[in-house]
């Protein structure tokens, strides 16, 4: 690897990482000040959110207790109500408890209908005289004003009834008519099947609150409610929201259940599962940690997309400064925006374009300075190579002359009097391009040149099978300039694009007029040019013939320069080569002609 590329080497990756340091210091920079802000804005979201879930759970929750509640005590009154209605037929009833046989076909009806468990017949001793079920105690609880229960003995066991007992007189004899449904599964789904939930009742006992019921399996009257919460419920209008019951496998509220003169009777519980509801999740530490994580990442992802925006055009920048100091002065960048970027980019480019006007300046004056001195150095040799020359040329023709003289030493003298005056010829074309005469600058009309070259041409063209085509988009197009110089520099594009095609093939000759400028342009339908001949085409004393000097095309720069315009050479898409001269356009009227 030589000195420059490792150079410039050095310089990509200064650049890169300069371009990475300017991003990564944009996005820490994105970071470290939304970072504060996101900390406090995290924590006042993570109380607003948790008191706000919490709220909402509780108003959910309380809610549900209430409907728990209120499912009790419609079934309670459902009962009370068929209990008074049955009460008022003590004849069917009086036949029950004298046959005490199952309960008629009507009572047993009414009762499957309604959906109660149990019908019983309770005399003035407390005796069960009749039940549908082998109750052998009921012992009444009442849990506030509005909910009474009964504690039912039978033979499996205990059993907690949503029940309602209506006295009736038969036979003499004061009776209480029991008419009740289990508070149990069927129960439950009675409410929906509202699997998630969980509802406990606890009554009161003279160390404490007892389990009545559980809708999550069977009540168990020997756990008892945590002091704590008994105390908090105490209090007036008091509720008690947790959500660590049951070690934190349900969240929960408890409510008072308050008798006639405001004593606590009873507590009822509803509790959410948290396994089902994730409600676990929902609190102050990690709601600032998701608030937080998601916030800083937003903010990140913010960051990347502003940092990456303001880099991308200090980075074209940086590319086209890169382009610049690698000489490539046609080197522009995209200008964005209407910000002071933007403007940096548009000063760019202002500068890339003057700094090409300089170098193509530069080049310009470089080559005149080699043309002046190249001249001055020529103009010496010339007049010490041609004074020898002449003579040479005087003496062989002075040889050439004379009689006897072998056929054989005749030809070798024609041989060195052809080559001296080739070698005359050489010395006067290269003085003619290095030290050009004054150019004539007459108005002229360009579609003249182009007939001229053309009719010159036109045996050439035929005896090498090219077909002519011109295409002249502005016969009037008047332009200041040297008709013969202009017809020599069309002549030497149209020879060399003839030694192009030595096959045959198709030359054409055009010329259109945008704004100021005529565009000519010769193209055949050669091979093209290689890049590497291409870009040096117009150098003096470059050719790739055998026999070629060198200075055709150098002499049609040097024209196109003397008559204020420029010449351009291109490879075709499709194959072929474009030479097109641009010119200015007349100042003076076409008339002038």
């Amino acid at each position: 690897m030589s000195a420059t590329e490792t150079a410039q080497g050095q310089r990509t990756g200064v650049v890169t990482r300069r371009r990475g340091s300017l991003q990564a210091r944009l996005l820490l920079a994105f970071l470290v000040v939304g970072l504060v802000p996101m900390f406090f804005a995290a924590e006042l979201a993570s109380q607003v959110v948790t008191r706000a879930f919490e709220s909402n759970l509780k108003n959910w929750l309380n809610e549900t207790s209430i409907y728990f509640l209120s499912s009790i005590t419609d079934s309670q009154q459902e009962a009370a109500d068929i209990a008074r209605v049955l009460a008022q037929q003590p004849d069917l009833l009086q036949r029950v408890i004298d046959k005490q046989e199952q309960v008629p076909p009507l009572l047993r009806d009414t009762i499957a209908a309604e959906g109660f468990h149990a019908l019983a017949i309770i005399d003035d001793h407390g005796s069960f005289v009749y039940s549908s079920l082998p109750m052998r105690s009921s012992e009444r609880i009442r849990l506030g004003t509005a909910i009474t229960l009964y504690r039912v003995a039978t033979e499996k066991g205990f059993g907690t009834m949503v029940a309602a007992v209506e006295p009736f007189q038969s036979g003499g004899r004061q009776y209480q008519l029991l008419l009740g449904s289990w508070l149990d599964d069927d129960f439950f789904g009675r409410l929906g099947s509202l699997t998630s939930f969980d509802f406990r009742l606890y009554r009161a006992g003279s160390d404490g609150f007892h389990e009545l019921y559980r809708s999550q399996g069977a009540g168990d009257s020997s756990l008892m409610l945590e002091p704590r919460i008994v105390a908090e419920l105490r209090k007036p209008d008091a509720q008690v929201f947790d959500r660590q019951v049951a070690g934190g496998a349900f969240t929960g509220i408890y409510r008072p259940l308050r008798g006639d003169v405001g004593q606590l009777q009873g507590v009822v519980f509803c509790g959410l599962r948290t396994r089902d509801w994730a409600t676990d999740w929902v609190s102050r530490g990690n709601v600032f940690i998701i608030i937080f994580l998601t916030g800083t990442g937003l903010s990140l992802l913010v960051g990347y997309a502003v940092s990456r925006r303001l880099a991308r055009p200090l980075r074209s920048l940086a590319t086209g400064v890169q382009a610049i100091t690698a000489g490539d002065y046609h080197s522009r960048v995209e200008v964005e925006g209407n910000d002071e970027v933007a403007e940096l980019a548009e000063a760019f480019n202002g500068m890339s374009k003057r700094l090409e006007q300089l170098h193509e300046l530069e080049s310009q004056l470089r080559r005149r300075d080699r043309l002046s001195a190249l001249g001055q150095v020529a103009a010496g040799i010339a007049h010490e190579v041609r004074n020898p020359l002449g003579i040479i040329r005087t003496s062989a023709e002075l040889i050439r002359k004379r009689q006897r003289m072998a056929q054989g030493d005749q030809q070798l003298l024609e041989n060195v009097i052809g080559e001296v005056r080739r070698i005359d010829q050489l010395i006067t074309d290269f003085l003619a391009f290095v030290k050009p005469v004054a150019l004539m600058q007459l108005p002229l009309r360009t579609s003249d040149v182009i007939a001229r070259v053309a009719r010159f041409c036109a045996p050439e063209l035929a005896m090498r099978g090219i077909t002519l085509e011109v295409a002249d988009e502005a016969p009037d197009a008047w332009v200041d300039g040297d008709a013969d110089s202009l017809y020599q520099a069309a002549l030497n594009v149209v020879l060399n694009a003839i030694d192009a095609m030595p096959g045959g093939g198709k030359l054409l000759i055009g010329q259109r007029v945008e704004g100021k400028f005529l565009f000519l342009r010769f193209t055949d339908s050669g091979p093209g040019l290689p890049e590497a001949v291409r870009e040096r085409v117009f150098d003096p004393f470059f050719t790739t013939k055998p026999q070629g000097t060198g200075l055709g095309l150098a002499k049609v720069l040097s024209v196109m320069e003397g008559h204020r315009g420029s010449v351009e050479c291109r490879n075709e898409p499709g194959g072929g080569a474009t030479f097109e001269f641009i010119l200015p356009l007349s100042r003076k009227d076409a008339a002038i002609a």
